[in-house]
C-alpha cells in the first residue's frame, strides 16, 4: 500500500477542488486496485437530487475530470434513479450491491460500495467503488478515514472562498478562478455551447433601505438577494458577493440574447418579490461577454459600464456592455475611471 501519511499530505496541500477531487480518487484507485473509482457531487433542489460526476479512474487508466459543471442539470443522473446511490444519501451509511450495468473481467456484475460525504448538514455526494471482490474491513476504515480527512479539508476550502453573511463565493475567489475559467473555455470543443458571460447586479437604493430599517433589515435583504440569485440561476453557474450590495454572476450561454435572458430572468424575479417591512426593491444588472485575454478587472470594468449606464437610465434594468457599444450609447474605449496611463 502505497505512503498513507505522504498521500495525505500532498491531498490537503491542494486548494484547487478539482485537484483535490483528483487526488482523492487516484489514491483509493492506488490502495484498492479497484475495477473503477467515481466521486459524485450532489447538485440541484434537494427533493431531485442530480449526481455530478467531479472526478474517476478505470483500472490502468489516469485520473481524470469527470463532467463538466455547466451540463445541463436535467442530463444528469437523478440520484434517486440509482438505488444504491441513494440510500447511502439517506442514510449516512456504506452501501453494498451489485452493479448490473457494469461487469468485471470475467464478464460478471460488479461488485458496488458507496459511502456518502456528508458536509455539516449537508449531502454533498458519494465515493462509488466497483470491484471484483468484497471490500475488507480494513479497506473500508481506510476510505472512511480519508472521507473525514476530505470533509474537513473541504469544509476549510469553503470558509476561506465564501462571503460569510450570504454564503456566496467571495471576491477573492472570483479573482483566483477567473484565469482558470477562461482557460477551461478556451480548452473547450469546437462549437459547444461554453461562450461566457459577467455580469454585476448592485441593489437599487440601498443605502436607503439601510438608514430607514436599519444595517440588520439590510443584512436580511442581502440574504434574500443571495437566494434568488441562486433560485434563478443554474448550479453551474458561478455567484459572488463583491461586498456591499453588489454581486457578481459568471455563466455560460451560446448567444448573447441567451445571457441576457438569464440576467433578465433574475431581475424579474426581484423585482416581484416582496422583502419583509421593506417591500419592492429592485436591482440594475450590467454584463459582458468574456474575451480569450481578459484579465478580471477589464472584464469587470466594462461590465460596470453596463452598469452604470443602466443605473442612469432608469435603474431596473439590463444592460449589455456590447450591445450598448454598437448601438453607439457607450464608446469601445476601454476607461475603467481608476487610472490614467498618459
Amino acid at each position: 500500500m502505497p505512503d498513507l501519511i505522504g498521500s495525505v499530505v500532498s491531498l490537503t496541500g491542494f486548494r484547487d477542488r478539482d485537484l483535490v477531487n483528483t487526488k482523492l480518487v487516484s489514491m483509493l484507485a492506488d490502495w484498492l486496485d479497484p475495477l473503477a473509482v467515481s466521486l459524485y457531487r450532489c447538485v440541484g433542489d434537494p427533493s431531485d437530487l442530480r449526481l455530478l460526476r467531479q472526478a474517476g479512474q478505470r483500472r490502468g487508466q489516469a485520473a481524470l475530470r469527470g463532467d463538466p459543471p455547466w451540463v445541463p442539470l436535467e442530463a444528469l443522473p437523478a440520484a434517486s434513479d440509482w438505488p444504491q446511490h441513494h440510500r447511502a444519501l439517506l442514510t449516512g451509511e456504506r452501501v453494498r450491491g451489485v452493479d448490473t450495468r457494469r461487469c468485471d473481467d470475467a464478464g460478471e456484475p460488479a461488485l458496488l460500495s458507496v459511502f456518502p460525504i456528508v458536509i455539516g448538514q449537508k449531502r454533498f455526494g458519494v465515493i462509488e467503488v466497483l470491484s471484483e471482490r468484497p471490500l475488507s474491513d480494513e479497506h473500508c476504515e481506510l476510505i472512511t478515514g480519508l472521507l473525514q480527512v476530505y470533509r474537513n479539508h473541504m469544509d476549510l476550502l469553503d470558509y476561506s472562498e465564501h462571503d460569510m453573511l450570504t454564503g456566496l463565493l467571495n471576491r477573492k475567489t472570483f479573482e483566483a478562478q477567473f484565469a482558470k475559467g477562461l482557460g477551461a473555455t478556451a480548452c473547450a470543443p469546437a462549437g459547444s455551447a461554453c461562450t461566457q458571460w459577467l455580469g454585476v447586479i448592485d441593489i437599487d437604493h440601498f443605502k436607503r433601505v439601510n438608514d430607514d430599517f436599519g444595517h440588520l433589515i439590510g443584512d436580511e435583504v442581502l440574504l434574500l438577494v443571495a437566494r434568488l440569485l441562486r433560485s434563478a440561476f443554474r448550479h453551474g453557474d458561478r455567484l459572488y458577493r463583491f461586498g456591499g450590495e453588489e454581486f457578481v454572476v459568471v455563466l455560460r450561454a451560446d448567444e448573447r440574447a441567451h445571457a441576457a435572458l438569464a440576467f433578465e430572468r433574475f431581475r424579474a424575479r426581484m423585482e416581484a418579490f416582496t422583502f419583509p417591512q421593506v417591500g419592492p426593491v429592485t436591482a440594475s444588472v450590467g454584463f459582458t461577454q468574456l474575451r480569450p485575454l481578459d484579465i478580471a478587472s477589464g472584464a469587470f470594468a466594462r461590465a460596470d459600464r453596463a452598469i452604470y449606464h443602466a443605473k442612469q437610465t432608469g435603474r431596473n434594468r439590463v444592460c449589455c456592455h456590447e450591445t450598448l457599444v454598437e448601438s453607439g450609447a457607450l464608446s469601445g474605449a476601454e476607461k475603467s475611471g481608476e487610472i490614467e496611463l498618459f
